[in-house]
């Protein structure tokens, strides 16, 4: 970040706060994202939802692992920056794993819609969706294409 002044797109990371993991970002690193006006993808695989999971020992219904603990992590970013223009999805959803590794309340991409719902229910309004969605993304392309 010191070196490079550009705009910040972070794909699929979490809240380290949440859970603690190398690959999940602290407040520090989030806080400076944040400055920069950039956003964080929230990922959608379990063991960056659930302090601890592991693979083929864990199971995410056994442990509540849904699509509420990604908003958790969508919360925690508003919260520090302040509004809903720093977060969107970065789901991890490449077809590498499955349903194993993903929240119990999700069964395919098209379940990402879910977050409607579990958004506007924690006060988020239809622009903070929108931005959520897709708009965030769409204003950090189009400022490192200008």
């Amino acid at each position: 970040m010191d070196i490079y002044k550009g705009p910040v797109w972070a794909s699929h990371q979490n809240c380290r706060t949440l859970v603690p993991g190398e690959r999940q970002f602290s407040d520090e690193q989030l806080k400076l994202m944040i400055e920069r006006d950039g956003v964080m993808g929230g990922a959608l695989d379990t063991w960056m939802l659930y302090p601890g999971f592991e693979m083929g020992k864990n199971s995410p219904a056994t442990l509540g692992i849904n699509l509420e603990k990604v908003v958790d992590h969508f919360d925690h970013i508003c919260q520090l920056a302040g509004d809903c223009l720093h977060v969107g999805f970065g789901t991890d959803l490449d077809g590498f794993f499955g349903t194993e590794q993903t929240p119990y309340d999700m069964d395919t991409i098209a379940d990402i819609v879910k977050f409607e719902r579990i958004l506007a229910s924690r006060g988020y309004t239809v622009e903070n969706i929108r931005n959520i969605f897709s708009d965030n993304w769409l204003r950090v392309i189009e400022k490192a294409w200008t």
